[in-house]
């Protein structure tokens, strides 16, 4: 900052509409006694050519470039066009005021809503979200792409090259140009973009002086408002071009927000409502998750990757984790063979009556063991570590007697003694070849005589899956890896080979406690743990390891700095 919080250095872009935003916060400032001095930078927005697309945060990089190079003390911004993710040199230090957020319609010719355009009208936008909604409402019209500022916009508008167009009504008031709206478009038909029509203040996040001056301009309600629309966008994993639509008011002590996604060609849409109380942003996160969630459901939108490292992922589990907003990328990090010596297992089958107890601790386990192995004996008890197993063991026939309430293995022998002593009496434990030896040396500490019989081995993934994982670490919107054992942890690190780094650059969601632990020691950042150990679990750890990424965000962005 030069001189004091009383002398300001103000970044805008050059285009009317930014000076003018501009100057409504410089006007403010003056009024509190601060001298501002305006500085306009230009942006790549600024120099792209009129019909260029517009890309993510074109309008915004040049000034936090300024910013952060100390060039300017603050920078105001339309919020709408802000990405999710700050400098992190850099802060939104006030939300001052809000225009209209709708969206308006302009027309060529004399119109008094959408519904009165003519079939085969030609309705210009700059954005996928309008687009999407204009085909949903109107299928029958003809929306091209028609780019460039407010102005250029207008004057491309009367000389002919569209019939009409969808604005920001926000932007139209504050040059003057209300007149022009024919119709200002209900919120409910046409989801404005989220935080459109506010005005962001930015500035550094270690410049205290200047915090305390612009936090005399932030508008509580306006900022409440704002982060739970952009909250929104977080949620369904998009930016500020997303065909994502949000809105919210406060009133009272509770907030009320509208939301809706549509596809590119308008043919799925879908819009919700939800109120919520404003003083529990962790609540207000979940809310806001929720909703995102049910729009995912009903408008498929950009799917964050997550890389499955299991063996194999079923049609049903895949769809399922789907259904979470997730794109499967599969890894088989491991591969299930036979156990060497199939001899043993054989004549284990054979003489299974006479145990007092089978464990067994997983579904693999169940196939191993009853593949080629008749009834299984009334005599027996069975054992079951996880709801999983149990299922694979009811559906043999076989009435399990016990389940212990966590599926780790270690929990079996308590579970066990429960229902009687163990001491004298014959287990039999049916696991896989690297399984840890806690288990049976504790089942041998209570007394119990343990045959600890390998029903299958796990081996290193198949050579074809190193080149699907150098792929999947490719992937743009690869963000998770998941791990179902630790020789899956073993096995990706080893199929990465000189390229392991990016792997663990992902955050990790692991089965259990024990696998987080093989993680962590292979320098994964274990950011989701399953609280059950089966594949809903699983899936419940990655859903909330971004339910809790919104809520930190959200947290994040209602603290007005200081």
């Amino acid at each position: 900052m030069v001189g004091s919080a009383k002398r300001l250095r103000l970044g805008t872009r050059g285009s009317r509409l930014a000076l003018v935003q501009s100057e409504l916060v410089a006007a403010r400032l003056r009024a509190g006694g601060v001298q501002v001095e305006m500085k306009t930078i230009v942006s790549d927005g600024d120099l792209r050519a009129p019909d260029t697309p517009i890309g993510e945060g074109i309008f915004v990089t040049a000034l936090e470039r300024a910013l952060v190079a100390g060039e300017i003390d603050l920078a105001v911004h339309s919020a709408k066009d802000l990405p999710l993710e700050d400098y992190p040199q850099l802060v939104i230090a006030a939300y001052p005021e809000r225009a209209d957020a709708r969206d308006a319609l302009v027309t060529r010719h004399v119109v008094r809503s959408l519904d009165d355009l003519a079939v085969g009208a030609k309705v210009g936008t700059d954005s996928p979200r309008r687009a999407g909604f204009l085909r949903a409402l109107r299928p029958n019209l003809d929306v091209i792409p028609l780019h460039g500022n407010v102005d250029t916009r207008l004057r491309r508008l009367d000389a002919g090259q569209a019939d009409a167009l969808v604005l920001a009504a926000a932007g139209l008031d504050r040059l003057g140009l209300g007149g022009r709206i024919a119709a200002r478009l209900d919120a409910a038909s046409m989801p404005p973009a989220p935080a459109q029509g506010a005005l962001a203040v930015q500035a550094r996040r270690d410049d205290h002086a200047v915090l305390q001056v612009l936090g005399a301009l932030d508008d509580p309600a306006i900022r409440i408002a704002v982060v739970a629309e952009r909250a929104v966008l977080k949620a369904m994993g998009g930016g500020c071009r997303a065909p994502v639509g949000a809105v919210a008011v406060t009133v009272g002590g509770g907030l009320a927000l509208l939301v809706g996604a549509v596809t590119q060609d308008g043919r799925s849409r879908h819009v919700l409502r939800l109120a919520h109380g404003i003083d529990q942003p962790d609540s207000l996160a979940r809310a806001v998750s929720a909703a995102a969630h049910e729009l995912k459901s009903f408008v498929p939108l950009r799917a964050r990757a997550v890389i499955d490292t299991r063996p194999e992922v079923d049609a049903a589990e895949r769809a399922a984790i789907e259904r979470e907003g997730f794109r499967v990328l599969h890894v088989p990090a491991i591969a299930i063979r036979p156990p060497d010596k199939e001899s043993e297992l054989s004549r284990i089958r054979a003489g299974i009556g006479k145990y007092d107890w089978v464990v067994v601790t997983s579904k693999r386990a169940v196939t191993a063991l009853f593949d080629g192995m008749p009834a299984a004996p009334k005599s027996v008890r069975w054992a079951a570590v996880g709801a999983i197993t149990a299922k694979a063991l009811s559906e043999r026939g076989i009435s399990v007697d016990c389940v212990p309430g966590s599926a780790q293995g270690d929990a079996i022998p308590e579970a066990i003694a429960k229902l009687g002593s163990l001491e004298g009496r014959r287990v039999l434990l049916a696991r896989a070849d690297a399984a840890s030896k806690a288990l049976p040396e504790k089942l041998v500490e209570m007394g119990a005589v343990v045959d600890d019989v390998v029903a299958y081995r796990t081996v290193g993934g198949p050579e074809a899956s190193r080149r699907i994982l150098m792929e999947a670490m490719k992937d743009p919107d690869a963000e998770v890896i998941m791990f179902a054992s630790g020789s899956a942890v073993r096995g990706i690190v080893e199929l990465a080979g000189a390229k392991a780094g990016v792997a663990r650059a992902m955050r990790a969601v692991t089965i259990g406690p024990k696998t987080s632990a093989v993680a962590r020691e292979l320098g994964f950042e274990v950011a989701g743990e399953a609280q059950s150990q089966d594949p809903e679990g699983l899936r419940t750890a990655l859903r909330l390891v971004f339910d809790e990424e919104v809520e930190r965000w959200v947290e994040s962005q209602l603290l007005q700095p200081a």
